[in-house]
């Protein structure tokens, strides 16, 4: 009788283990194909393998691009710039110097809108601009508006993400001109859970189309605002997750909200080109392969001006690793994976055969 207690409580914590194993199973599926009942087109040659650098190191960025350069900011060396030619052929290095080094620095960032440059750290706050042919910036703004991400607008106007009086998430913008006066645009992000991760993001910047476009991570909308940061619509990617799929804990002794489970990511990042948004889709579409998706990472195309999808391509991964960011420039897209830069040729169908009319 003992022995037959002993072993059905043995069966049933097999066939317990053997549930949690198999439940495990299926969510980790789940998330892998979460709502992939949506279908992506793959024309043939959209963006062909042309050109790859090794630049020998993982914590360069891109700070910007312009008048036929790249440029590369590096995290570990703030002030430090690589300069490319699009055909990734030649390279120079330039050291910014700054007129105020006092400032207690945390989160350096440079971009480049060349004939001009800029050095932020949002969390200082400061603002420092300077000429790419001499590199050397003069502090522009030094206030208390902090900023967790900024784009160049134009030679004076900056937009950027901060945080509103009760601690959620805004667009805004500077005028380094008056920089006393900052404008927000408190329609443009919506609130779903708690104003903070739900509307993480990733914010752009069109200046051929002199728009704002900012890309939601957690769901499949993306805004579009025009240049005073008044909404002009807002658009959806393909996939079906419309509301943040998010678990959010908040911790009193550090009196700070972290992720209780692990989010579900849809969109990683993206770019803006005349018009079009490129998206870095975190999510495998219907009849796509699985052994495709590991070992290439996704970009779906959209036309921002009537929120239409327009394709998808591959942009395949370097010695294991995976594509960390893009950008694009003319008819390229540089993707950085890992230490290697990497080119692709777009398909002139997919830059002006969609290209909306600017008005």
């Amino acid at each position: 009788m003992k022995w037959r207690k002993i072993y059905t409580v043995l069966l049933l914590c097999l066939f317990l283990a053997t549930g949690i194993v198999t439940l495990l199973f299926v969510l980790s599926e789940g998330i892998m194909h979460h709502h992939n009942t949506f279908v992506r087109r793959f024309p043939k040659m959209l963006a062909t393998p042309s050109y790859q650098t090794d630049i020998k190191y993982n914590s360069y960025y891109f700070a910007g691009v312009g008048d036929g350069k790249i440029y590369l900011g590096n995290s570990t060396a703030p002030l430090q710039i690589m300069v490319l030619d699009t055909l990734l052929k030649t390279r120079e290095y330039h050291t910014i110097t700054l007129n105020d080094t006092t400032l207690p620095f945390r989160s350096v960032q440079v971009k480049v809108t060349p004939p001009y440059f800029y050095v932020l750290d949002g969390t200082v706050p400061c603002i420092y601009k300077g000429k790419t042919k001499n590199w050397k910036a003069f502090l522009k703004y030094k206030g208390t508006t902090n900023f967790s991400q900024a784009e160049i607008m134009d030679s004076t106007n900056i937009v950027f993400r901060g945080q509103s009086s009760v601690g959620e998430n805004i667009i805004g913008k500077f005028d380094l001109t008056d920089t006393k006066s900052i404008v927000y645009g408190t329609d443009l992000l919506q609130k779903q859970i708690d104003g903070v991760f739900d509307t993480d993001g990733v914010l752009n910047y069109d200046s051929k189309m002199k728009q704002i476009v900012y890309l939601y991570r957690y769901r499949n909308q993306f805004i579009v605002a025009d240049s005073n940061l008044k909404l002009k619509h807002r658009g959806k990617t393909i996939d079906t997750i419309s509301k943040a799929q998010l678990k959010i804990a908040y911790i009193k002794n550090r009196r700070e909200r972290t992720f209780a489970a692990p989010p579900l990511v849809v969109n990683k990042t993206s770019n803006t080109s005349s018009g079009l948004l490129f998206v870095n889709s975190a999510l495998l579409g219907k009849y796509e392969s699985l052994e495709i998706w590991k070992h290439a990472s996704i970009i779906d195309v959209y036309n921002t001006s009537n929120n239409t999808y327009l394709s998808s391509f591959y942009v395949y991964d370097s010695n294991g690793k995976k594509m960390k960011s893009f950008v694009v420039y003319g008819n390229r897209l540089f993707a950085l994976i890992d230490t290697e830069l990497v080119s692709y040729e777009l398909n002139k169908y997919l830059l002006y055969g969609f290209k909306p009319i600017k008005k």
